[in-house]
């Protein structure tokens, strides 16, 4: 009775321990597949583009392109250039799903009334170019155009892929919908637009240049924004030597290496608006553009310590490259109108950005560690020049003292 009670209980465990190895062997396996799931490059729940803070593109950046207003088609610009196409600011911003942009608008009509005009068509848009990609590719550098549009009072929406062959894709659409003026996409003096990020791939650089449009009949002019890049470039600085120190009453030149992940073409360095900086004895100035070189300048009376100098530095980025194949207009046969307007895209921008430059100023050198420095230098050579003079002179003594005492010998 006791042997069959006991078979039993092992047999039980045995069951049970099974029933658990099994369990935990399927949650393995479960796991396993849910975490190659989420984590593999087709899925795309975590997908994302970087996110950052809300950036504003000012009307004197807006206006360093050459030109302001570029005639696209035609060359009457007689019922152009209105304030609804007039680009004066514009902000964005990303949650890394959606890029938020707010045109702000020369215009500051209570009606729009224009938007209804016969013949008139106005667009507000934003040109993509997508950093992974190889310069020249696209319409001159843009890999994307998405725009809202206005014709007759109703309003379209268009995503285009662009082909540095001369044609495009249309990616998505929603033609001919009313938007009531005064909403929150349109209203006195802006007009909002969303692109969502996932349409475009999450991209995690890339360049925008924001743009409007206006046409009659034949005729269209576009102004422009420069590019700028997405995530906004934070500027490094990498100096040689890497730690600066400079001793009181001394000037030294500094090579350095200024860039972000976009360009390290720096077309000018200000410290606070101004061509130096000054600061309790120290003087720190621009000798040389590019490559970057610094001179660094400490009175004897200099205060010891660490400096922070702050310093803004611009560099040039560009969506084209002379180095690269000129675009392709002929490979399909069949040329977008649109090709010939991106052959007046703006192709350059400029990064713009604060940063540091750590100087340490030191106590001046003392007699002591000049001598200390002096002997490290020359003690050797020196020793070796003493020692030889003094065998020298040594061998001189010997020879005139066993001269005289030859000739005293010879008397």
């Amino acid at each position: 009775m006791y042997g069959n009670i006991k078979l039993q209980s092992q047999k039980y465990s045995s069951l049970a321990f099974a029933s658990f190895t099994i369990t935990i062997t399927i949650t393995i396996l479960m796991m396993l597949f849910l975490s190659s799931s989420l984590y593999s490059p087709s899925h795309k729940a975590f997908a994302a583009s970087p996110a950052f803070d809300e950036v504003l593109i000012s009307d004197q950046e807006l206006k360093s392109l050459k030109s302001h207003w570029v005639q696209t088609y035609g060359n009457d610009s007689t019922h152009l250039k209105s304030g609804y196409a007039n680009l004066s600011a514009v902000n964005y911003h990303s949650d890394g799903k959606t890029l938020e942009a707010t045109f702000w608008l020369a215009s500051n009509s209570e009606n729009a009334s224009t938007y209804s005009e016969l013949f008139k068509k106005i667009r507000y848009g934003m040109l993509i170019a997508i950093v992974s990609l190889p310069q020249n590719s696209g319409y001159n550098g843009a890999n994307y155009d998405y725009y809202v549009e206005a014709a007759n009072g109703k309003w379209s929406e268009y995503l285009y892929q662009l082909s540095s062959t001369g044609s495009r894709v249309l990616l998505k659409s929603r033609i001919n919908y009313t938007q009531p003026f005064g909403a929150s996409t349109i209203g006195r003096g802006y007009i909002n637009l969303r692109l969502d990020l996932g349409s475009i791939n999450y991209p995690t650089k890339y360049g925008l240049s924001f743009y409007t449009a206006e046409s009659y009949k034949s005729n269209e002019v576009r102004d422009y924004s420069p590019w700028i890049a997405v995530p906004p470039a934070t500027i490094s600085i990498l100096t040689n030597p890497k730690n600066i120190a400079i001793r009181q009453g001394e000037e030294r030149l500094v090579p350095a290496e200024i860039g972000t992940e976009f360009s390290n073409n720096v077309t000018s360095i200000t410290f606070d608006t101004r061509t130096s900086f000054i600061s309790s004895g120290l003087n720190v100035s621009t000798q040389r553009i590019q490559p970057p070189l610094f001179k660094i300048n400490v009175s004897p009376n200099a205060t010891i310590g660490v400096y922070r100098v702050p310093l803004t530095a611009s560099l040039l980025i560009s969506t084209t490259s002379s180095a690269f194949p000129s675009l392709n207009d002929t490979a399909t046969g069949y040329v977008d109108p649109e090709f010939q307007v991106s052959k007046k895209y703006p192709t350059i921008g400029y990064i713009t950005s604060p940063a540091n430059l750590t100087v340490s100023v030191i106590p001046a050198v003392t007699f002591h560690e000049t001598f200390v420095t002096f002997w490290s230098t020359y003690g050797t050579p020196l020793a070796i020049l003493a020692g030889g003079a003094v065998g020298a002179f040594s061998t001189v003594i010997v020879e005139y003292t066993r001269s005289r005492r030859m000739r005293k010998q010879n008397k």
